[in-house]
């Protein structure tokens, strides 16, 4: 809170206030000069670059000022639609409609390198040799299958139902690119159905919506080898997680994720 007070882009700050309704990252409400502000403490620029180019496309809220340390942008007040009151269907256009407009900002983020991504979260001391070398095993097996395209995109990677805020008058905007990459669309939806840990009998539906909103066509196939990627992964993360707070809802979201790999017996990894 002591480098905020700093930022010269305030000049009389009443209150900071820590949010807590995320999973990662250290956000604030920050009321100053008679505005509301929402601060971010940021470990990566490719944030700032995306928030800007989605602020442009008004899809994300108009960003205030930046540094190496912090992300301020206006501070919407909407309700998170996680918690909102539509249906999943519902929930599922809004999303959709907001990951095609991303996929339309021209200047791309770093390009997905899924092995990269493997080898950071298996490389966490608290995984045992023997656990490292089968999560090893497993990484090498999905992201093989994950061949270079040409088709990038510029996709948001963490498109969670918690990352999309809903204003009184249905104003909708996407937050949080921290995980901002350039890959195929397919890796965006399956992130998305993941993450929300949403069911393989809507999938058909959203490759609908999707393709209504984007004209893209979505490869069924690659989509499935992204999904499977994803739950890899998200299990992967929230198991650190879990490792650094002891939290027991981060056991339960990496089970989920887990549960999702058909054929991979990894639950005995996430206890």
């Amino acid at each position: 809170m002591k480098q905020l007070k700093t930022l010269t882009c305030f000049n009389h700050i009443e209150t900071i206030v820590p949010i807590v309704a995320g999973l990662s990252s250290q956000c604030y409400q920050v009321h100053a000069d008679n505005e509301l502000f929402f601060a971010k403490q940021i470990s990566t620029t490719r944030e700032t670059a995306t928030s800007l180019h989605a602020a442009l496309q008004s899809i994300s809220p108009k960003v205030i000022f930046h540094d190496h340390h912090w992300l301020i942008t206006q501070y919407i007040d909407g309700e998170n639609l996680a918690f909102s009151q539509q249906t999943l269907d519902e929930k599922i256009l809004i999303a959709i409609e907001l990951m095609s407009k991303c996929h339309q900002i021209t200047d791309k983020p770093v390009e997905l390198a899924p092995r990269n991504i493997t080898h950071e979260l298996i490389s966490n001391k608290d995984f045992s040799s023997q656990q490292q070398a089968e999560f090893t095993r497993v990484a090498n097996q999905l992201t093989f299958q994950l061949k270079q395209t040409n088709n990038l995109v510029c996709c948001h990677g963490d498109l969670n139902f918690s990352n999309i805020l809903i204003t009184p008058s249905n104003s909708t905007y996407l937050v949080d690119f921290e995980c901002a990459c350039a890959a195929p669309a397919e890796y965006d939806l399956a992130m998305f159905i993941a993450v929300n840990n949403i069911k393989e009998d809507k999938i058909p539906s959203i490759i609908e919506h999707y393709t209504k909103n984007s004209f893209i066509e979505v490869n069924p196939a690659l989509l499935n080898r992204y999904l499977l990627f994803c739950y890899f992964i998200n299990g992967l993360w929230y198991t650190c997680a879990y490792n650094k707070s002891h939290l027991a809802k981060f056991t339960l979201l990496a089970k989920q994720q887990w549960q999702n790999i058909h054929g991979l017996n990894l639950l005995n990894f996430c206890q």
